[in-house]
């Protein structure tokens, strides 16, 4: 009697177990890929620039606009910081972007601002026709 109760119990205890077989080892067949998501939408920025310089003519004369901006930005903001962000078009302007937003940069700084607190940016927007440099304060 015994026996039986031991026998009945240990089938009892396998009963929530499952026979091991080729599911338990071969992986189960992926799921079709799918599709990858569209890439995420530009972020603009939604601060108004202190100064856009648009690049349509190759060599824009900013100095003056520029100068005159900073000067008014420093006389209502004894610390304030500069963001230029240069915008291109595409990723394969990105050089020529960079090498823009450091001419503004240095045109900042030739007005007597400290280079820390100037922070310079690159962006793409493909709706650009023409790169551009903005120029916000923070």
């Amino acid at each position: 009697m015994t026996r039986l109760v031991t026998a009945m119990l240990a089938l009892l205890s396998f009963t929530g177990c499952t026979l091991i077989d080729q599911k338990t080892f071969a992986p189960s067949p992926e799921a079709k890929a799918q599709p990858a998501p569209p890439p995420a939408p530009a972020i603009i920025d939604t601060r108004t620039a202190l100064v856009t310089i648009d690049y349509s003519d190759p060599d824009p004369d900013y100095a003056q606009l520029l100068h005159a901006a900073v000067r008014a930005a420093e006389a209502r903001y004894g610390d304030v910081q500069f963001d230029v962000i240069s915008v291109v078009s595409s990723a394969s302007d990105g050089q020529e972007g960079q090498e823009r937003a450091t001419g503004v940069m240095r045109a900042i700084m030739r007005d007597h601002v400290p280079a820390d607190r100037i922070h310079l940016a690159l962006r793409t927007d493909p709706a650009l026709k023409a790169g551009q440099v903005r120029v916000y304060v923070r």
